[in-house]
């Protein structure tokens, strides 16, 4: 394996599983699809796996 940085993650981890899908985790973590491909850009959001791991940004206002 490469020695590659991965970036910071300014929020929360969610390890995927099995059902996971992006529209489900904005509505779960209240943020929008676009937000997570933002916070994700070497993620294949296309080809989502079990246990891959997405970092899913904090808001900053309070739903």
């Amino acid at each position: 394996m490469g020695n590659i940085m991965k970036p910071r993650c300014r929020g929360i981890i969610h390890v995927i599983q099995k059902g996971d899908t992006l529209y489900l985790l904005s509505k779960k973590y209240h943020i929008s699809v676009a937000q997570i491909m933002y916070a994700n850009p070497f993620v294949d959001i296309y080809n989502l796996t079990i246990g891959d791991e997405l970092c899913i940004p904090v808001s900053l206002r309070r739903q």
